[in-house]
């Protein structure tokens, strides 16, 4: 089935980054650099991701494919085990640590106003807000073949990817050729604790608007509606 979406996935790199002057979003994320076997493992995973991801093109209503794009995580290809969180239990896994390369391109898409066509949201609240850098429920986990993170480019003009590993973090953004005259604004709204048969949740919305630049709002809406069962104490 894959091989009939060549037209729409987007497969082509730019060979000079310059023409993509214009930053539509970035955004860093902490990568640890402890040595031990899951920060090593993940790191190399997400080298490899780096080398897949940085000046892909997306031209105007192409898609990207968290999973066409970087492939399958295999020993073969390079990959290695890594730290991966499974039903909110840490386990070493092949490509372990690349949900935060989907993390960051789903927080960076939706800021850039592309269209999310799928996105897989954590059951899981497992962490409280303390180090938290963008708003709860704004990641996208992917399991590779059967959930992906994909956007489609809206604008009339391609979009370049860029990902790099600085000393300390991991760096996603999206990139054009100019300025598409709009600008995003991605909130929270409606955030609440609750709980249902002595089991803890937490719940609220992501909305997004975007406007002209002379203010016209163009759309203002939901993009993620989250419900998660908290796993710490408050």
């Amino acid at each position: 089935m894959w091989a009939l979406e060549t037209r729409s996935i987007a497969r082509s790199r730019a060979d000079d980054r310059s023409p993509f002057s214009y930053l539509l979003a970035q955004h860093s994320s902490p990568v640890d650099r402890e040595y031990s076997p899951a920060a090593v493992g993940k790191m190399q995973n997400l080298r490899l991701a780096v080398a897949a991801l940085d000046r892909l093109i997306v031209q105007p209503y192409q898609v990207f494919s968290h999973h066409h794009s970087i492939g399958h995580p295999t020993r073969r290809r390079g990959f290695v085990d890594g730290l991966e969180l499974r039903n909110g239990e840490p386990t070493m896994q092949i490509g372990g640590g690349l949900c935060q390369v989907s993390n960051s391109f789903h927080w960076v898409a939706l800021n850039a106003g592309m269209r999310i066509v799928e996105r897989h949201r954590h059951g899981l609240d497992l962490f409280p807000d303390q180090n938290r850098t963008v708003p709860f429920g704004a990641g996208a986990t992917v399991v590779y073949n059967y959930a992906d993170l994909r956007f489609e480019n809206p604008l009339p003009i391609p979009v370049m990817l860029s990902a790099r590993l600085d000393e300390h973090s991991f760096v996603a953004g999206l990139w054009t050729t100019r300025d598409p005259k709009i600008r995003v604004r991605v909130c929270e709204k409606n955030q609440r604790f609750f709980e249902s048969d002595g089991t803890r949740f937490r719940e609220n919305q992501l909305w997004r608007t975007i406007s002209t630049v002379d203010g016209d709002v163009l759309t203002d809406q939901e993009v993620v509606h989250t419900m998660a069962e908290v796993r710490y104490e408050q």
